[in-house]
């Protein structure tokens, strides 16, 4: 008595499944954004209002949450990098809104 061997499967394996969005990268990318990204609005809203123009100090205010969603381009798949992209967005809006409200302030 002799046993045949089956022949190989033509079809080919199914490929893998699409990884899962990670939420703990995206939050930990959201928190670093906000948090660095608070305390650069600091600086550049107090150097938007050292130039007594509202148009630049709304420009110089958005410049670290710029800076934030431009390193996330690069790696625009991983929950990091979204969440580098939603907390800068949210950082360029405050820090342009603060450093135009602060044009006209004097700390005399």
């Amino acid at each position: 008595m002799t046993i045949e061997p089956t022949p190989a499967d033509p079809t080919p394996a199914p490929p893998p499944p699409a990884p899962a969005f990670n939420w703990v990268a995206f939050i930990g990318g959201l928190l670093v954004a906000l948090l660095l990204g608070g305390v650069a609005n600091i600086f550049s809203g107090l150097i938007g209002m050292s130039t007594n123009v509202r148009v630049w100090a709304v420009l110089i205010g958005a410049i670290p949450g710029a800076l934030f969603a431009l390193v996330s381009l690069p790696y625009r798949k991983s929950g990091f990098s979204q969440g580098l992209l939603v907390g800068g967005c949210i950082i360029a809006l405050l820090g342009g809104i603060c450093g135009a409200m602060m044009v006209g302030t004097s700390f005399h």
